[in-house]
């Protein structure tokens, strides 16, 4: 059984979690920051609608039976 009051000494997961966190937050400073980061969040944006109006018309094509294409098209009117 592990002694609970002994000190350990591994910290590579925190100092990882540290750099993740600093690559992370560095990602995010381009993309608000500068104008090529504006650039981009407006095309994953557009990406992600779609992406988006893609998942849920598929999943609701599948419950209703109604033809995808029909859904995607009140979708773009909706969103």
């Amino acid at each position: 059984m592990r002694n609970p009051f002994e000190k350990r000494s591994n910290n590579s997961g925190t100092i990882a979690a540290v750099l993740l966190g600093g690559v992370a937050l560095g990602a995010v400073a381009y993309l608000y920051l500068t104008d090529n980061g504006a650039k981009q969040r407006g095309k994953f944006k557009k990406k992600l609608k779609e992406k988006g109006k893609e998942l849920a018309s598929g999943a609701i094509s599948k419950k209703t039976g109604i033809s995808k294409k029909l859904i995607k098209k009140v979708a773009d009117h909706v969103v």
